[in-house]
C-alpha cells in the first residue's frame, strides 16, 4: 500500500516532531493511521518529509521526522486552458489533469460556457490538493482565477494548441517545445468566431480523432497525449 501523504504548506518542526491538526489530522484518523506507520508531508513546492507516527489522539497526529528530501520541479510546464463546463465535469477535469501532470489550470469563459465558476475556487483548490496527494505530485499545480478567452489567448507559451473537432491538425507538429498551453472548449463546442480569433493569435489546431468527445474527456485525453509526447508519461 502506498504511503499516505499530507499537504502541510508551512510545517513547523520542534524537536523533530510535527503536530498535524485540522482536516489533515482527521484524514489520517479516518484512514486508520497506526503508531509506527510512516507518513509523507509535502509543502507543495518540492519539500518532502517522512514522519513516523508516534501519537494519534482526538486533536492531532504527532510525527517524528525520519527523512527529508527535495523533489525537483516538473521538467515541462503543461498549462490547461479549460472552458467552464458543468461543475461535476469540471471537477473531474481538474482531478485527472493533476494526476496526468498538468502544472497549471486556467479556467475561462467561452461563448457557450454554461457555468460561471463563481464561488468554486476554494473547492477546486481542494481537489487539486487531494489529486496531488493521491498521485504524488509534490509540486502543487497552479489554479488561476477565472478569466476570458481574450486574456488566455494572449498568454505566452512555446507551444499553443487548440483542440477542436472542426479543424484538422497533427499534435506532433503543433508541439514544438514546452511550455505547452492547450485549450479545451465548452460542452457546446467552439464558435467559428472563437476559432478564427485563436487562429489569428497563432494557435495551432489539433483534432482528437474522427469522433467527438465530451469536453472533460478531451481535456484528459489531450493532457495524456501531450505528457506522452514530452516524455512525462
Amino acid at each position: 500500500m502506498a504511503i499516505k501523504s499530507v499537504y502541510w504548506p508551512q510545517p513547523e518542526v520542534r524537536d523533530d516532531l510535527i503536530h498535524v491538526t485540522g482536516n489533515e489530522h482527521q484524514h489520517l484518523r479516518v484512514s486508520r493511521t497506526e503508531l509506527g506507520e510512516c507518513v509523507e508531508l509535502f509543502d507543495g513546492v518540492g519539500h518532502v518529509m517522512t514522519g513516523e507516527v508516534v501519537e494519534v489522539n482526538r486533536s492531532e497526529t504527532r510525527l517524528k521526522v525520519v527523512d527529508r528530501r527535495t523533489v525537483p520541479p516538473p521538467r515541462f510546464e503543461i498549462i490547461l486552458g479549460q472552458a467552464l463546463i458543468k461543475n461535476p465535469a469540471f471537477e473531474r477535469v481538474i482531478e485527472k489533469a493533476v494526476e496526468v501532470g498538468v502544472t497549471r489550470i486556467v479556467p475561462f469563459r467561452a461563448s457557450r460556457s454554461n457555468e460561471s465558476g463563481q464561488g468554486r475556487e476554494t473547492r477546486w483548490q481542494k481537489i487539486i490538493v487531494e489529486a496531488a496527494k493521491q498521485s504524488k505530485h509534490y509540486h502543487l499545480p497552479t489554479l488561476d482565477p477565472v478569466t476570458d478567452l481574450e486574456t488566455i489567448a494572449r498568454m505566452e507559451a512555446s507551444s499553443r494548441v487548440v483542440f477542436a473537432e472542426r479543424r484538422e491538425g497533427d499534435l506532433a507538429t503543433a508541439l514544438t517545445s514546452a511550455p505547452v498551453l492547450y485549450l479545451i472548449g465548452p460542452e457546446g463546442g467552439w464558435t467559428s468566431e472563437e476559432l478564427e480569433a485563436l487562429e489569428v493569435r497563432g494557435f495551432g489546431f489539433v483534432r482528437l480523432g474522427a469522433h467527438i468527445m465530451r469536453s472533460e474527456t478531451a481535456a484528459i485525453v489531450a493532457a495524456g497525449l501531450i505528457a506522452h509526447h514530452l516524455g512525462v508519461l
